[in-house]
């Protein structure tokens, strides 16, 4: 069995008024809750980006570091904790809102090259066998659709089997436009910040920063996290950030969002 972690914490930006505060903590907190706290993924195993480090290349060939060689049985954890945002979509014909969802590596600029849209984490994570037990965090602002069946109204669905991966093929009957391949439903779980429209909190908490859904997803893990549903566990974090004033709701998504956080 491989358990395998990629970290990816930014506060730094090279435009100053980019700066965030709590994302390296996030990581660092996270890297102590899944190697020490638990011992489900030993430290010469996770790999840590912070920083000028996260620049959208090392992102992308880190998680093809982390997919690499994953099998049934293995567990793996993504987890971002970074500006994120929204950009007007390459394919207009699967976003009902004309929207991708994107997170903003260290070299993001603004331009469509730079950014991490949702559809290029599907074809990446398209790769992850099943049985793998895959858990994605992102504590970034527009975090909930990263990953979706991005099904619009009016359009037919039909499944098939191509090379022995279930692909989901979109018509849009009305328009008469040719049907679209696109990525099936994340085979894993997405815990994500916030809802697709809203902001994710960069905060203090205990005198420290944090993000303050990491802070609280890993307080409702160590506390329910043995028993519970990663969907139940988002529930609590909910009610936590209700409590203290925040304005964000956090989301699961995926096939292994009613699983437990570890295997």
């Amino acid at each position: 069995m491989k358990n395998k972690a990629l970290l990816v914490g930014i506060n730094k930006y090279p435009d100053p008024r980019n700066e965030l505060r709590g994302c390296v903590n996030d990581i660092i907190d996270m890297e102590h809750f899944i190697s020490e706290t638990n011992k489900v993924y030993s430290k010469e195993n996770i790999k840590k980006l912070t920083n000028r480090e996260a620049t959208k290349k090392a992102i992308v060939t880190q998680i093809q570091w982390l997919i690499q060689g994953a099998e049934a049985g293995d567990q793996l954890l993504f987890h971002y904790s970074g500006h994120g945002a929204q950009a007007p979509t390459t394919n207009a014909l699967i976003e009902r809102d004309g929207l991708d969802e994107i997170i903003c590596p260290y070299d993001f600029d603004g331009s469509s090259n730079t950014a991490l849209r949702d559809k290029e984490f599907a074809q990446l994570f398209a790769a992850i066998p099943k049985g793998v037990h895959f858990v994605w965090i992102s504590d970034s602002c527009h975090a909930e659709d990263l990953s979706k069946d991005p099904y619009v109204a009016g359009q037919t669905i039909n499944y098939r089997k191509f090379q022995g991966l279930e692909t989901i093929i979109y018509q849009n009957e009305s328009k008469g436009v040719s049907p679209i391949a696109v990525e099936p439903p994340l085979n894993g779980a997405l815990l994500s910040a916030c809802a697709s429209h809203e902001l994710s909190a960069d905060a203090i908490i205990n005198n420290r920063f944090n993000g303050a859904f990491t802070y609280y997803l890993i307080k409702n893990l160590i506390q329910y996290g043995a028993h519970k549903s990663m969907k139940a566990v988002v529930n609590f974090v909910n009610a936590d950030l209700a409590k203290y004033g925040y304005d964000q709701n956090p989301q699961t998504e995926g096939l292994l969002e009613n699983q437990p956080f570890f295997l």
